[in-house]
């Protein structure tokens, strides 16, 4: 007879082929700081947005399920049981954790070794790795930030060059829209022109 604990261990590295944890890739550091202030940089930041890994957490996978386990008979007692009943222990917390993310468990180990003297019951697993709270999401909130910035931006070009100001290089989108609201006047040859300039020369985008 053996320790839960100890079972649980065999298991993980019979499952994994190691007991070393596995290594997080970091996402790649935010390319604009702050609020960005041209169409250029709100570009560059969203399709960073875009690129990193989503912000709402995913599932942890059972061998980072595993490793917690581990983790947690390393440093709490348990009694003891033989191969085959651990094995089904190990299958229950394995299936009941499985829809808590990575930082959920992380939380749960944490306070399972501030709080518990014994190694704790699926049941308690649970009631811990609920106390933990996802964070925002960030790479949502920067691609809506990217999207109020690119607003504001067109904005102020479509009353600049309703003034006479030069149309200047912007995405297809605001031309169109500009079309579409009057206050450009598309010609011939990919050409735009305002309509209050329209019986001087048209320029030529780009």
């Amino acid at each position: 007879m053996e320790q839960l604990g100890t079972v649980m261990g065999r298991l993980v590295d019979q499952a994994t082929g190691s007991s070393m944890p596995s290594v997080r890739r970091e996402p790649t550091a935010r390319p604009v700081a702050g609020k960005p202030t041209t169409i250029e940089e709100c570009r560059i930041l969203a399709a960073w947005a875009e690129a990193q890994p989503s912000g709402k957490p995913r599932p942890a996978s059972a061998e980072q399920i595993e490793r917690h386990l581990e983790f947690l008979a390393t440093a709490l007692p348990s009694k003891r049981v033989d191969l085959e009943t651990g094995k089904r222990r190990f299958a229950v917390y394995v299936s009941m954790l499985g829809g808590f993310s990575e930082a959920a468990l992380a939380h749960m180990s944490r306070r399972a070794c501030e709080t518990l003297q014994w190694f704790p019951v699926p049941a308690e697993c649970i009631a811990l790795a609920r106390e933990h709270r996802e964070p925002v999401d960030d790479h949502a909130t920067i691609l809506r930030l990217c999207e109020d910035t690119a607003n504001d931006l067109f904005e102020r070009w479509l009353v600049n060059i309703g003034e006479g100001q030069p149309i200047g290089d912007v995405p297809d989108r605001w031309l169109r829209i500009a079309v579409e609201r009057g206050t450009l006047r598309r010609l011939e040859h990919d050409r735009y022109v305002t309509r209050a300039l329209y019986h001087h020369h048209p320029i030529r985008r780009g």
